[in-house]
């Protein structure tokens, strides 16, 4: 018999994450999963469409320890969640079931000293394209690795996406279903200096063959653009990304179609609020995405989101709030559509400290810019 969260959650619940967590939907639950200070290093846990929280806490990572502070990422495939992660010693992956089992061997796509965070996944039926971020002596660059559904690393003979010397960082990545190919994209100086960030793209086939060189510019607006997400509609990309082009950082998207061409060159402003908007995150279903992130506006960090329509409309010029405040700084959120609903995980501590434990809460969110869980549901709990 399924306990409810009521039953489940302690009085006085430990924090035990360390990073903010990654979410997706398959099999009918969301598994949300983070970097978390038990042996491991890397956990989880299934939630259910109406909100029921299944699992104390599933160990993802049943090999050596990740890297602290390392936040995942995770995908769908249609038959397994890959999740992947920054490890002592490169970058690593699991394959989890929607039942929860953890299907092992752990995956290494590289095996270096030199990759850090955050890495990304996307997954077609077939392929898994992980990206990762290698330091160099005076450069960092954007690489990829593939990864069968059977949990097999591909060995491919050109793994880099971004052009050296350069500093590029934050990728992120989605899959196209209909022309089979995968858009990376990432914030990147291009010999222009720290502050001067740019968004770029690069598109992948399953193959591995890299169609667009060095990448192609998505945004070059002057100032800072940086930690990108991106999804594919059905119709045409959405990127979204942190923009200080007016002073304080904003969120800022565009819209890019199948074959590289950006639509939206300039930009499209989704929150110029007052404080910092950072970190967004990006889900869609039918015609509108729904956009989250890191938002100051109220002193404290909070969840706000907006929804952003496939005509390139916004529909909450002014965000909506996503958290509550049930913790009192709450940040590094993450989306993911399923079941008829938007699923927002996020990260919750007393301070808004990098290297202390902290909550992971979740809540649910329609196509009507409603909040279902009022307070959060807390994911993490005490083992």
């Amino acid at each position: 018999m399924e306990a409810t969260l009521a039953s489940l959650k302690p009085a006085h619940p430990a924090p035990l994450a360390l990073s903010g967590p990654a979410v997706a939907y398959g099999g009918g639950k969301f598994l949300a999963v983070w970097s978390d200070e038990r042996t491991g290093g890397i956990f989880g846990t299934r939630i259910r469409q109406d909100g029921t929280v299944l699992d104390p806490n599933i160990r993802i990572n049943i090999g050596d320890g990740a890297r602290g502070n390392s936040r995942p990422a995770i995908a769908f495939n249609g038959t397994s969640f890959f999740v992947v992660w920054n490890s002592l010693d490169g970058v690593d992956g699991v394959r989890v079931k929607p039942d929860g089992t953890v299907v092992g061997p752990v995956f290494h796509v590289i095996r270096t000293d030199e990759s850090f965070s955050p890495v990304g996944v996307a997954c077609s039926p077939d392929i898994c394209l992980v990206t990762f971020t290698i330091a160099g002596d005076a450069e960092t660059v954007i690489f990829f690795g593939r990864v069968t559904k059977n949990g097999v690393v591909i060995t491919d003979s050109d793994r880099t996406l971004s052009p050296f010397p350069n500093f590029a960082r934050d990728a992120a990545v989605t899959w196209n279903n209909q022309r089979k190919e995968f858009l990376v994209v990432w914030s990147d100086e291009r010999g222009a200096g720290a502050g001067h960030e740019d968004i770029y793209g690069n598109r992948v086939k399953e193959d591995g063959t890299i169609l667009d060189d060095d990448g192609f510019p998505i945004s070059t607006a002057p100032g800072a653009q940086r930690t990108p997400d991106v999804t594919w509609t059905g119709r045409r990309y959405h990127v979204v990304w942190s923009d200080n082009r007016d002073g304080d950082p904003d969120i800022f998207g565009a819209r890019v179609y199948g074959n590289g061409a950006v639509e939206d060159p300039d930009g499209i402003p989704i929150s110029t609020a007052s404080g910092d908007q950072t970190e967004p995150r990006i889900a869609h279903h039918n015609a509108k995405s729904l956009v989250v992130w890191d938002d100051t506006r109220t002193g404290a960090h909070r969840i706000f989101g907006a929804r952003f329509g496939e005509d390139g409309r916004v529909w909450d010029p002014t965000g909506f709030a996503i958290s509550q405040g049930d913790e009192p700084q709450e940040f590094l959120p993450d989306v993911a559509y399923g079941g008829g609903q938007f699923f927002t995980a996020y990260a919750g501590a007393d301070a808004f400290e990098p290297f202390e434990p902290r909550f992971i809460l979740g809540t649910r969110v329609n196509h009507q810019a409603e909040v279902t869980d009022i307070p959060a549901l807390l994911l993490t709990r005490e083992p």
